[in-house]
């Protein structure tokens, strides 16, 4: 049952990476796994069998989201940009309640505002950089040397940041103009162009959860108070994403907004429990 249980919850960190603006990482908050997964990932070499037996059910599930959805993904967010987004948002709103929680478990420290409003402003120059796509980007669909370490940067860069909370690593990949190359690889499963993204992911989220692991033993306020200003921060970029569109799809939209905040407090209301 445990299995499934985090299978499914990696399914719906996989999904939440491929859309741009949208965090695994703040999935994963909202799944209530995301402490142990930092933890896990960090302790590979100190604890591989329980690691592993704890990060596969995720990783399945986080394959599978990525493989069976990029497709109804593209479809959504093609047709329903509104609704899907705030769905994501509604995910991400309901979540800050329980991310405070665990931040004010101690004492509150006027110091741990620092970390908020310097990843707050992360958040929003990445924002402002988001509107330089990568449409005019030549479309990878043939591995050469260059392209291989690009990609193998790219998906570091984007590994390293999907895991923490509010930063997009699809909205990574969009910045370093790669985020059609992979998205139509995936689709179409080209291995050649995916074999380096996998290397470079699997380089950035050893390094990543590393480095976040070490602050969350030593800072863990501060550290908590750094996500919620990513995760605050991550709200302007998906409602930028998510647009405007009258009539049906505006009605559609308050209920998944609504229907995703109620899912993320009811999941933090357990995790109490």
């Amino acid at each position: 049952m445990n299995f499934l249980s985090r299978m499914l919850k990696g399914l719906a960190v996989g999904v939440a990476n491929i859309i741009p603006g949208v965090s695994g990482g703040t999935m994963a908050v909202v799944m209530g796994i995301y402490d142990r997964l930092i933890g896990a990932v960090s302790a590979l070499r100190k604890d591989f069998k329980n690691s592993v037996l704890y990060l596969l059910p995720i990783g399945i599930g986080a394959v599978m989201g990525i493989l069976l959805f990029s497709r109804l993904i593209e479809l959504l967010l093609r047709d329903f940009a509104m609704p899907t987004n705030l769905f994501f948002l509604g995910l991400i709103v309901g979540s800050i309640p329980m991310i405070y929680r665990r931040a004010v478990k101690e004492r509150f420290k006027p110091v741990s505002m620092v970390p908020f409003v310097i990843c707050f402003a992360i958040m929003m120059g990445m924002t402002l950089l988001q509107n330089v796509s990568d449409a005019g980007s030549a479309l990878i669909t043939t591995l050469t040397p260059v392209s291989a370490i690009q990609l193998i940067l790219a998906g570091a860069v984007a590994a390293a940041c999907m895991i923490m909370p509010g930063i997009s690593g699809s909205m990574v990949l969009v910045l370093m103009g790669v985020y059609t190359s992979v998205l139509t690889a995936i689709s179409s499963l080209n291995i050649p162009v995916l074999v380096p993204v996998a290397v470079g992911i699997l380089i950035g989220l050893l390094g990543g959860a590393k480095l976040i692991d070490f602050f969350m033993k030593r800072y863990e306020q501060q550290t908590y108070f750094a996500i919620l200003g990513l995760i605050a921060g991550s709200i302007l970029p998906i409602l930028l994403s998510a647009g405007y569109t009258p009539g049906v799809q505006t009605l559609l939209s308050v209920f998944t907004l609504v229907l995703g905040a109620a899912l993320a407090l009811w999941m933090g209301k357990l995790e109490k429990h």
